[in-house]
Formats: C-alpha cells, structure tokens, sequence
C-alpha cells in the first residue's frame, strides 16, 4: 500500500521514517508534499512485470522536477513520494512541473496533496499532525491533480511569478481531522482542469449535482433470470454505471439492486454521463436472454445542507429526495419521494422533475 493511503488509515500525529536528522532535513514552517499513482493496482493487472519500467519512469520524472525545486525527499514507498520543501512556492512548483512531465511523457497520472505546516523533526522523522493532513490531502485527489490546503494556497495566491491559477474546492471533512478543511486545486497551462469531486466527506454548503438512476422493468427481469440471473445483470449495469460516470468526471457513491446514486461538480457532466449511460445498455450485451429495461433518471444540483449520515468511505445513503421514474416510455413527475441520499438538500429547490431548473441552461 503507497505511502499517502497507509498515512490516510492512521492517527493523526503520526510520524514518517526519514534518513534521520543528519540528512539535512529542514526545519521550522515548511512545506509537504506527497504524491501516488493513481490506480496503481489496475496498472499492475494489466501491464505485469512492465509496469516496473512504468514505475521507474514515474520516479525519474518526478525527482527530476522536486530536485529542481530545492525539494527534500523523505521518503520513496511503492508508488508514493513523500517531499519536503522549505518554500511553498518551491513545492508548487515542482507538482507543476512533475505533472507537465508526466503528460508529456503520456506517463502514470498521479495525485498529489501539498501542505504547508509547522512539523517537529525528530530522529526518526516529522512527526505531527500536519504530516497527516498532507497525506489525506492526497489521497482525497485524483490522477493528474494538485490539491493544497488552505496554508499553502494563502502563500501561493500572493505570487504572481507562479503563473498558475487556483480554484476553491469549498470546504472537506479528512479522516480523523475533526473541523472541515478548505482545499484548493492548482490550474496551469498544459494540465487538467476538470476532475471528480474529492474522495472526502464535503462540507455543508457545497453545491454538488446528484444523478438518480433505476430501470424500469427490474421486477420482471427478476423473475425471468432469477437471483442469480439478475444479480449478475445488476453487477454488470452498475459496472457501466460506475465507469461512465467516472468517464465524465463523476464518482457512483450508491448501489442497490437496480438503482444507483451518482454525483457530479459541474451539471453538465451529470447530462452527459446519463446519456452515454443509457446508449451503453441500449447497445451493449449486459443482460442476456430477456427484453432490456428501460432506465429512468433524475439529475437535480443543489446546495448540501446537511451531513448526516454520510459515511467516511463516501457512502451517502437516504433521506428523502425527489427523482423521477420512466413510466411507459415517458417521464413522470408523480411518483412519490423515494429514499435517494442522507445528504440533504436545499428545500427550496425542486427535483420532481427529470431535470431539476437548477440543472437547466
């Protein structure tokens, strides 16, 4: 398991083997950053013993890019970098330049979380609290991106030689860090702009666009496959499900049977993802032997406001939310409330359409 996600599992003060106190490590308020290959397992499967020379490659570009930046580096695990910078600037510098070099080199895509804090540096490492925050912050990024924390972001936006842009990703709940943390993601030419919402709990008040999806038709395809029968049909839509979604920058964050939860940053990406859905199942072999169901979906952007229940590993399961059901080939707007998500959202907006106004233009 790479660095940042072993650090993810752990306490919060929590320390990282260094080369010890004579490496030269610097002290005082400095800046982390860590990196990991995102879907490192999966590359595995399917490169086998090439993905070492892919691994390899990674580490080259990457240290080429820190050393550049005056970068220390702590510590080197599986797929994971864990860097040391005594500027903020330096750091964001060097996760600009290693990911341009990743892309150019059509390369492994890599998060990476920055963190700009006050560790103590003891024999064995840092140790503190912000090596943690560090660590979560990038396990919570996704492949290609560069997420900081509030510190470092308040001294990078003050130094225009950067030239690079941030984006405020709102307000994130990290594991076993009790008050909400503000993140920024880094933008800079040459780079990906637009990922999935973070891998954390958001915040009360973030605006999040949800798909609600089942298939009309569930009961009878039940009965004529069977439990077996439609428990593999059901993996194998929910398989469609997810990697589209994922597709179009969306994260599947419920399954049940027939039904699915999806949730989206822009409204856009939601539209887009619904429809490319429902081609696949049109088009592809996922339920053999039967008519195919119809699906039916409601797509509603909205103002969370309230966290309850929502689960650490990103489960949101139910109150109550409006969605939409395909009847006869047509969308209905009359069926009652049914049990969608514990993230909560505004009353005042409407979502017993197939298309909520919010989500409209």
């Amino acid at each position: 398991m790479s660095t940042p996600a072993v650090l993810a599992m752990m306490g919060p003060a929590l320390g990282v083997p260094s080369r010890g106190m004579d490496a030269g490590l610097p002290r005082g308020t400095v800046t982390f950053l860590f990196s990991d290959i995102e879907g490192s397992t999966e590359l595995s499967r399917r490169h086998g013993a090439a993905y070492g020379d892919l691994r390899a490659e990674h580490r080259r570009l990457l240290r080429d890019a820190l050393e550049a930046h005056r970068g220390h580096e702590v510590d080197a695990e599986g797929d994971a970098f864990f860097v040391v910078f005594e500027r903020a600037t330096d750091a964001v510098a060097a996760a600009v330049a290693a990911q341009r070099a990743l892309v150019a080199a059509d390369a492994v895509r890599v998060r990476m979380g920055l963190h700009t804090t006050e560790p103590h540096l003891h024999s064995d490492g840092y140790v503190g609290v912000g090596v943690s925050r560090a660590a979560r912050i990038c396990a919570a990024a996704h492949g290609g991106q560069i997420v900081l924390s509030h510190a470092t972001a308040g001294i990078v936006e003050d130094d225009e030689l950067l030239d690079v842009r941030l984006s405020d990703l709102s307000d994130h709940y990290l594991k076993d860090i009790s008050r909400p943390q503000r993140l920024f993601q880094i933008d800079a030419d040459g780079l990906p702009s637009e990922f999935p919402p973070l891998g954390t709990r958001a915040a009360a008040g973030t605006i999040a666009t949800l798909l609600a999806i089942d298939l009309a038709g569930w009961r009878r395809v039940m009965r004529e496959l069977g439990d077996d029968g439609a428990a593999a049909a059901a993996a194998a839509y929910h398989r469609i499900v997810a990697e589209t979604a994922r597709a179009n920058d969306g994260v599947e964050v419920e399954r049940a049977a027939d039904s699915a939860m999806c949730v989206f940053s822009p409204p856009k990406s939601a539209l887009v993802a619904v429809a490319a859905i429902r081609v696949e199942l049109r088009n592809s072999d996922w339920i053999p032997g039967v008519e195919k169901p119809e699906l039916a979906a409601a797509v509603h952007t909205g103002r969370v406001t309230s966290l309850a229940g929502v689960n650490s590993d990103r489960q949101l399961s139910a109150p109550p939310c409006y969605a939409i059901r395909r009847s006869r080939g047509r969308y209905s707007s009359r069926t009652p409330r049914r049990r969608c998500s514990k993230a909560k959202f505004s009353e005042n907006s409407n979502c017993a359409i197939s298309v909520s106004g919010s989500c409209r233009g």
